[in-house]
């Protein structure tokens, strides 16, 4: 059950670090973001109905392009943890079961916690931070 709860660990570690860095939560922000505009557009008393709705049409394109963007992007990087799901029982490792065990997740809890706790103090300490190349 170890070996399983390592595993999920690290696939939960490497989906969040995707996220992170794929920048999802981002893409889902500029998707409402966009949302707001189509409304704002739609909301404009001086504007002709046929220019709305030309409007509409463009930003519900606009819309539909950033969300397919959006879920795709989510759907990769959930991708580590469904192959731990998925291959673990094959591997003999009880992946399906450690996910539904309360002391297992508590454990992967307090890991990610840990895990965030440091990366907080090496970025505030800057020993986190990449060596930058001054001008010369």
């Amino acid at each position: 059950m170890i070996a399983a709860a390592l595993v999920l660990a690290g696939a939960l570690l490497a989906t969040l670090h995707l996220v992170r860095r794929w920048g999802v939560l981002r893409r889902f922000a500029a998707l409402g973001l966009a949302g707001r505009r189509a409304l704002r557009v739609v909301a404009r008393r001086r504007a002709s109905d046929c220019w709305k709705e030309r409007a509409a049409r463009l930003l519900a394109i606009h819309l539909m392009g950033r969300s397919l963007v959006a879920g795709g992007a989510l759907a990769v990087a959930a991708l580590p943890l469904a192959l731990a799901l998925g291959l673990g029982p094959q591997l003999g490792l009880p992946t399906t079961a450690a996910l539904l065990d309360p002391w297992v997740r508590l454990a992967i809890l307090v890991a990610g916690i840990c895990l965030a706790f440091v990366r907080f103090a090496l970025a505030r300490s800057g020993a986190g931070r990449r060596a930058r190349l001054s001008p010369a």
